[in-house]
């Protein structure tokens, strides 16, 4: 059985948390989890054991967010990303911080939201759309990203998607796939696939 990261973030409640291990056992996968208090010895034993990361959402970049960024991209293990933790594969290696949208248009509570355009990308190869409709938790965004390349946008201009293009998955995604599942093929389509991979 595949095992896969989850960063516990502090912030984050049960309920949310359960969401992400779902979406990951559902398709397979095992979840192997890291506080974002733990020592970095923990952090370092789990990661020999796993193949991927998942970075969840959250209020702002994280203890641990930067050291997981760069050891997924050093020792080449898939990296899924998913709002907070998105924004933090954006910002890494970078002096950018996140910047307010300054409107509630990102952040509703169910349901599809927005559309968001795909560039060519590894993304759009899995799901195989020119285009998307994703939900919105989100107050801040990120104005570029640097080592990862932008590959989605929303209607409105804002950074949705991104992604290592030399890699079979280090993807950053602004939504929360975990929380459409039950009715989203795109989102089980993204979770199978960073499973299976």
């Amino acid at each position: 059985m595949k095992k896969f990261l989850l960063l516990l973030r502090s912030e984050n409640t049960e309920v949310e948390n359960n969401l992400y291990i779902k979406a990951i056992t559902e398709y397979g996968g095992e979840v192997l989890f890291v506080r974002d208090t733990d020592t970095k010895k923990k952090l370092l034993s789990v990661l020999a054991q796993v193949e991927g990361i998942l970075l969840p959402g959250g209020y702002n970049v994280g203890n641990w967010d930067y050291f997981l960024i760069d050891y997924a991209v050093s020792h080449h293990l898939k990296l899924l990303g998913i709002c907070q933790g998105m924004q933090s594969m954006a910002l890494w290696q970078s002096r950018d911080s996140l910047i307010p949208i300054g409107s509630d248009l990102h952040h509703q509570k169910e349901g599809y939201v927005h559309s968001v355009v795909l560039e060519d990308s590894r993304l759009k190869q899995i799901l195989g759309k020119n285009f998307i409709y994703v939900n919105s938790y989100h107050y801040q965004t990120v104005k570029n990203s640097y080592f990862f390349r932008v590959v989605g946008k929303s209607s409105d201009g804002l950074i949705e998607v991104i992604e290592n293009s030399d890699h079979i998955f280090q993807i950053g995604v602004e939504w929360h796939p975990e929380r459409m599942l039950e009715y989203d093929f795109c989102s089980r389509k993204l979770f199978s696939y960073f499973v299976f991979c």
